[in-house]
């Protein structure tokens, strides 16, 4: 065995390798997206999302290269370069474990949490999470065997048989991404196309192998190819129940918001709160246990003083145990977003807390005296997105001035320099908000040349986001893009952002809004507001 590692570690047997090369690219990539986004991402949680989206993928290509050289080339043997292809494929094997080593890192321990966040977790994620296991575990075995000086050492029936278990890997594989993949939420996107159809071709050439096999042993048989029809048929079957629209008209598979419009059609049929629909995941806020329930302390000084540091803690228990809850997922990259406006809804201000075990801890001025209207979003592990409302007297306070905002006449207003326009899908009416029938467009333009901005930047994992608070009630509701799927950090959008408003939490109310939109176009963050009436 140490002659044969010698050898196999011989630098002139090396660098005429292709396994060596194939490794050392793989290597020198992976480094240089731990390096790049380490550096240009400093919040931990963004950046270990993105570790995880690539390493992913990184995985699923080697994967992929290495279960497809066998099929291809036994069909098409004189293509360029076959041999060294077929060589390299146990370099792709070894890649495709060490980024899903990666992959796994970064999804369990950074964003879940580690074993502590195991028991919060629905079975769906559960299951998931044990076939990404299961087909770990078969890949370390599988890279394990990939050296020579191991396969020296075992006969040709036992690693042979090891290695047909990648097919079982693939299918492993397939099936956790459909689950827990972000990107694979709304199957009409670019990479789920392309991952689906990357799938088809490999059944495709497998089953025609697997014809001529079953010919070379019964020549009776029918030379169109039963497996290769077959296949056709599965494929061409899965296709209609993936991407055929269903009934009811907006609710269809190729719509990201399919799931959370369905749950706020049944909300408003009086089918209780946030009722569950079994398969249907897409809105990572939505995805947990709905019938957990919270209670939030809110923490300040008695005496309250505006232009001055005040400190603000808001303490979450599980209200029915009364036990402190420190274990959070990550919505739009923060553990907590605080929505803070003045009663007279003129003043807006979107910050995050510090998380602190059970409690998120802020500290920040209030412009003027007055009453203050405070909104926390927040998603404990294994249950969906809460929102409480608060409200705080700030200096003397005896009349509050309330919200009289007259609904704007015009919905194209100047921001800084930037023009935007607020376009409604429709004229507005709650009833059909409520069930995700109408959309919120921004547009927006260059204030002095009125050429669109398309230089959009993500700002918290968004192309933009919107708030919309009722006058007389105060309802708050956070409204999600219609692209739910997080853009990359470098990524640029515009002149469009849309929006879905939906009665997830009850029915939207007709009344006067006053509605708040934050854009990020080349880093310049700025909020617009518009004044709205929805029948």
């Amino acid at each position: 065995m140490l002659n044969s590692l010698k050898s196999y570690l011989n630098p002139s047997e090396l660098f005429h390798n292709i396994r060596f090369y194939i490794l050392v690219i793989n290597f020198t990539i992976g480094m240089t997206i731990f390096v790049y986004f380490t550096a240009t991402i400093p919040d931990v949680t963004p950046r270990a999302i993105q570790f995880t989206e690539f390493y992913a993928f990184l995985a699923v290509i080697n994967l992929y290269l290495a279960v497809l050289a066998t099929p291809l080339l036994k069909l098409f043997p004189s293509l360029p370069l076959a041999q060294t292809y077929l060589k390299a494929r146990r370099a792709l094997g070894v890649s495709a474990f060490l980024f899903s080593v990666m992959h796994v890192r970064s999804a369990f321990f950074d964003e879940l949490g580690g074993f502590d966040g195991l028991g919060f977790l629905s079975s769906k994620y559960l299951i998931a999470i044990s076939l990404s296991v299961t087909a770990l575990v078969i890949l370390l075995l599988m890279a394990s065997t990939s050296f020579d000086f191991i396969i020296a050492k075992l006969t040709f029936k036992k690693w042979k048989k090891i290695h047909r278990l990648v097919y079982l890997i693939v299918l492993l594989v397939t099936i956790h991404a459909l689950m827990l993949g972000g990107q694979f939420s709304d199957l009409s996107g670019t990479i789920p196309q392309i991952f689906l159809g990357a799938l088809v071709i490999l059944l495709g050439l497998e089953s025609i192998r697997f014809d001529k096999y079953l010919r070379s042993k019964w020549l009776a048989l029918p030379s169109f190819g039963l497996s290769f029809g077959l296949c056709l048929f599965l494929v061409a079957g899965i296709g209609v129940l993936l991407y055929a629209p269903t009934g009811g008209g907006n609710v269809s598979p190729f719509n990201i918001h399919a799931a959370h419009i369905q749950l706020a059609q049944q909300a408003q049929q009086g089918q209780g709160f946030l009722p569950k629909i079994p398969g249907q995941t897409n809105n990572p806020a939505l995805i947990g246990d709905r019938t957990k329930r919270y209670t939030v302390s809110f923490l300040h000084s008695d005496q309250v003083s505006p232009n001055q540091d005040t400190n603000l803690s808001f303490k979450i228990n599980d209200a029915s145990s009364g036990n402190p809850v420190d274990l959070f997922q990550f919505v739009y990259t923060k553990t907590m977003h605080l929505v803070i406006v003045d009663n007279e809804l003129n003043y807006f201000n979107h910050i995050h807390p510090t998380q602190n075990g059970s409690s998120f801890d802020i500290q920040t001025q209030f412009p003027h005296p007055g009453r203050y209207h405070l909104y926390v979003d927040f998603q404990p592990l294994g249950a969906i997105e809460q929102q409480f409302a608060f409200t705080l007297d700030v200096g003397n306070v005896t009349s509050p001035a309330v919200a009289s905002q007259p609904v704007d006449t015009s919905l194209t207003k100047t921001f800084d320099k930037y023009q935007v326009t607020l376009t409604p899908s429709a004229p507005l009416v709650a009833t059909d908000m409520s069930i995700g029938k109408q959309t919120l467009s921004f547009n927006i333009k260059d204030a002095l040349t009125g050429q669109p901005i398309t230089t959009l930047k993500p700002y918290l994992a968004a192309y933009g986001h919107l708030v919309l608070i009722n006058e007389s009630t105060y309802d708050y509701i956070h409204v999600h893009p219609s692209n739910l799927v997080p853009p990359a950090p470098d990524a640029s959008s515009g002149p469009e952002v849309d929006f879905l408003p939906l009665g997830l939490y009850g029915p939207i109310k007709p009344g006067i809004y006053r509605v708040f939109g934050q854009f990020n176009p080349d880093n310049n963050l700025f909020t617009s507001d518009f004044t709205i009436n929805i029948n």
